[in-house]
């Protein structure tokens, strides 16, 4: 019984892969375009589950990170502009600044000086 050669190179170098495992991998990557240039990337739960940004709610502020209050540098009803400093606050025995990320007139204030700030907390809404 003779056996051919190229059949047996052809096993070994393209194994059959069951549709089903292509299928369960197919499934753990999404793609998007940037600028024209497709990406390939897993979507996590996490990602799933996330906050999604709103656009609606465009003059609110939240904080970065958490920390403490140093300073507050605008009022409710103070107009400002786009790169104005709002507050200096301290996360991990640093001083870090925020600054306005539009030009408006300060609606509400809900932080003062030596307020404990968690991430994600609402600090200021400008209209």
């Amino acid at each position: 019984m003779t056996t051919n050669k190229k059949d047996e190179s052809q096993e070994k170098t393209n194994p059959q892969v069951d549709e089903q495992e292509v299928g369960k991998s197919a499934q753990r990557y999404s793609s998007f375009w940037i600028d024209a240039t497709k990406y390939k990337t897993k979507i996590t739960n996490k990602f799933k589950n996330r906050k999604k940004w709103d656009a609606s709610n465009r003059g609110a502020v939240y904080s970065d990170f958490p920390g403490t209050v140093l300073k507050v540098d605008v009022q409710k009803g103070d107009n400002i502009e786009k790169g104005d400093r709002l507050y200096i606050y301290d996360a991990m025995k640093m001083k870090n600044r925020a600054y306005s990320p539009r030009d408006g007139k300060v609606k509400e204030v809900y932080i003062s000086e030596n307020d404990i700030i968690k991430k994600g907390q609402l600090l200021f809404v400008i209209e």
